[in-house]
């Protein structure tokens, strides 16, 4: 099957065919693929490998439904109620718009844990410019969405340019973000214009913008990776790096638009999130890099790279919100909130590891 007919499916696989016209004959095959298995065990282990990221949803999907239906029970008066269903798909739609954009790096085989010192930075930015420089609302949210961008633009040249470490990198450039989010806005910028809050407060069929953002985003970066010959390059990149250098991908221009991309996507949930609680905290951030990777890993990425889906991220920060909405209801420290959350994370890449190794 062609990379150009191929279905949306298709997209969480490696693609089996030359991206371009005059691309080396070796870059249709997926990193690591034998011409010719030693035994057929091994050809229906890498089947089965491949079919790991549906798995994992339907998987998801059944854990979602299993922990709702154990919540409602244990609290049937808080739980299952329409306000409370729409309180978790409010707390959501921030990491939710971010787990788009992490997804697209794990796929490529990196991440970043600036994610949450950007998503404070931008929202106050944002503020900023609305009460201490007077700026109309527009030019403020582009202001945002250009810090955010920048943000991202600078971790990818850290990482893709002069070559340090994406763990190193980002997680210094995550101490930057939050402490010129605190130097900017100090503890946080209050009573936004109604203008501007109206854009993260605003419902439609008793929904508020930001979730609407949320899916609007997941369903342009699914057909990007689905559909688009640039953005199907990272399952390419994140297989098998150095082969998709050799058969002509511009790998360092890849990763930089990826970080890019992401940077505007902090950006965007950080500007959503203040214009719905109506004020830029500065430390609002802290702990989103924890909660969305453990979120994108456990909807089918890997931090080896070349897999995931965008529905699966999105299934993932569904069950991170739904587990954290269940502690909060059940009254549980935000200590041990944390405790669990990160027990969830290290479970996810323990899963991750193991079923790499078969």
């Amino acid at each position: 099957m062609s990379a150009e007919t191929g279905s949306p499916g298709d997209a969480a696989r490696v693609p089996t065919v030359p991206l371009d016209e005059g691309e080396h004959p070796a870059a249709g095959l997926s990193p690591g693929a034998g011409v010719g298995d030693p035994s057929p065990l091994l050809g229906r282990l890498r089947a089965w490998a491949r079919a790991v990221p549906v798995s994992r949803e339907v998987g998801l999907l059944v854990l979602i439904g299993l922990t709702c239906a154990v919540a409602a029970l244990r609290y049937p008066a808080t739980f299952p109620t329409a306000d409370n269903a729409r309180a978790i798909l409010r707390g959501l739609a921030g990491d939710g718009i971010m787990a788009s954009g992490m997804m697209l790096l794990l796929i490529g085989g990196l991440f970043d844990l600036s994610v949450g010192g950007l998503f404070s930075l931008t929202g106050v930015i944002t503020g900023w410019l609305l009460q201490e420089a007077g700026v109309p609302v527009p030019l403020a949210v582009l202001g945002g969405l250009a810090t955010g961008a920048l943000g991202g633009w600078l971790n990818g040249f850290i990482v893709a340019k002069v070559k340090v470490n994406a763990l190193i990198a980002t997680l210094g450039t995550a101490g930057i973000f939050r402490g010129l989010a605190v130097l900017v806005g100090g503890p946080g910028i209050t009573f936004l214009p109604e203008g501007f809050t109206r854009l993260g407060q605003t419902e439609f069929l008793g929904i508020q913008t930001p979730v609407w953002l949320m899916l609007a985003v997941a369903v342009v970066m699914y057909y990007a990776l689905a559909r688009t010959r640039l953005f199907r390059r990272y399952y390419y990149i994140g297989s098998n790096e150095r082969a998709a250098a050799l058969s002509g991908i511009n790998v360092p221009r890849m990763q930089l638009l990826a970080f890019t991309v992401m940077g505007l996507l902090a950006g965007l949930a950080g500007v959503a999130s203040a214009a719905r609680f109506g004020s830029a905290v500065s430390t609002v951030g802290d702990g989103a890099e924890l909660r969305v990777i453990t979120a994108v890993i456990l909807g089918g990425a890997s931090l080896t790279g070349g897999k995931g889906t965008v529905w699966g991220a999105l299934l993932g920060i569904a069950f991170v919100a739904l587990i954290q909405n269940v502690l909060i209801i059940g009254a549980i420290a935000a200590t041990w909130q944390s405790i669990i959350i990160g027990t969830v994370l290290v479970l996810a890449v323990a899963t991750d590891s193991l079923v790499n190794r078969g």
